[in-house]
């Protein structure tokens, strides 16, 4: 069996296809990727971590059907190493050859009865979804998993559908994000694991694409992947009892000043965990940083509305929100003890709300 494909192509595919394997397993097949050949142009990728599947296309010259087992490391490190224009494969035997120009690798082949194949997961409910508005959404949120929480619900996604929307919630239990989307009702809630949302939509997709919904998992479908993740087992967090509703002060000011604002009070504030105080009073923006090794001001000016008053932010929470969005930023306070909305005026269905730190 031979095949030649591009290599770029190639090493995207891969590069989305290892976010599901584990770096380590003792678990026979977990560490390898399933491959298989259909003439005259398909080649088939598999792989899992058992509580979340992949299966990808990529279109590839090949001369007959074959299926065989790599190490998904191994052959990721091969491809990312070269620079070639196009890769060919050859088996043989129980060989795999790799060849880019003037190079090339055999590599031993693993026992195809090692992979785990998943079980077919046939959904009892699909919806479809604008893939573009999918991405853009998930990008928003994902920041603001908790990636190191021993707590399972918070480092997956909300999906939490409403009757003229959907929002996809995130928390780390410091900070929130929200993003309304719309959306075909989805029936009940769920948590999607983030790396299953990370992954798919970091693959080239159809305009629309299928959710397929059933037995405690969901299917992420494009016509040259598909991801079936299991769900997240838990209740999620009661978000809304944290988002205010009134407040007492509110500024306006262009993203990128402020961002840059930020930049430069950050050489004293990282000496004491981040902690900028944001004064705003008369139409002014103070920042101020103070640490062992000195303390810094920076003063912008911005748009105002209520009351005067001091509160104190991690730097690296707002630049994070900064991070996902442009343009003009609004910030609204209920106080220097409570939480903050952050929202931008080009996407007011998406908002961040963070805790202040404690006052010395």
């Amino acid at each position: 069996m031979k095949f030649l494909c591009n290599r770029k192509e190639l090493e995207k595919m891969l590069t989305i296809i290892s976010k599901v394997i584990p770096p380590r397993s003792t678990k026979e097949g977990l560490n390898s990727l399933l491959i298989k050949t259909e003439p005259p142009d398909r080649l088939y990728f598999y792989a899992t971590n058992i509580e979340m599947s992949i299966e990808a296309v990529l279109n590839c010259n090949t001369d007959e059907s074959q299926s065989f087992l790599v190490s998904a490391k191994l052959f990721k490190d091969i491809i990312d190493s070269l620079s070639t224009d196009s890769v060919a494969g050859l088996i043989e035997d129980k060989t795999f050859d790799i060849i880019a120009g003037e190079t090339v690798y055999h590599i031993p082949t693993q026992n195809i009865i090692d992979f785990p194949v998943p079980e077919e997961f046939i959904p009892e409910r699909e919806i479809h979804i604008n893939s573009e508005m999918l991405r853009s959404a998930v990008k928003k949120v994902l920041p603001f998993v908790d990636k190191t929480s021993i707590r399972p619900v918070l480092s997956g996604v909300f999906i939490d559908p409403r009757e003229d929307e959907v929002r996809l919630v995130a928390t780390d239990a410091n900070r929130l994000a929200v993003k309304k989307i719309s959306m075909e009702n989805i029936g009940s809630s769920v948590i999607l694991p983030a790396l299953s949302l990370e992954t798919f939509t970091s693959a080239d997709l159809d305009e629309e694409i299928g959710m397929g919904f059933g037995n405690s998992k969901v299917r992420l479908k494009s016509s040259n992947i598909s991801l079936t993740t299991s769900i997240i087992d838990g209740t999620f967090p009661q978000y809304e009892r944290v988002i205010p509703e009134e407040f007492i002060t509110s500024i306006r000011v262009e993203r990128d000043v402020l961002r840059e604002a930020i930049k430069r009070v950050l050489p004293i504030s990282r000496e004491e965990d981040y902690a900028v105080k944001f004064a705003i009073k008369s139409r002014k923006l103070i920042l101020n940083a103070r640490s062992p090794i000195g303390v810094v001001f920076d003063e912008l000016d911005i748009e105002t509305e209520g009351e005067d008053i001091e509160i104190i932010f991690s730097a690296n929470y707002i630049t994070d929100f900064l991070s996902v969005g442009d343009g003009i930023l609004n910030i609204k306070i209920s106080g220097e003890k409570d939480p903050a909305i952050f929202t931008f005026d080009n996407d007011p269905d998406f908002i961040y709300v963070t805790m202040p730190m404690e006052s010395e």
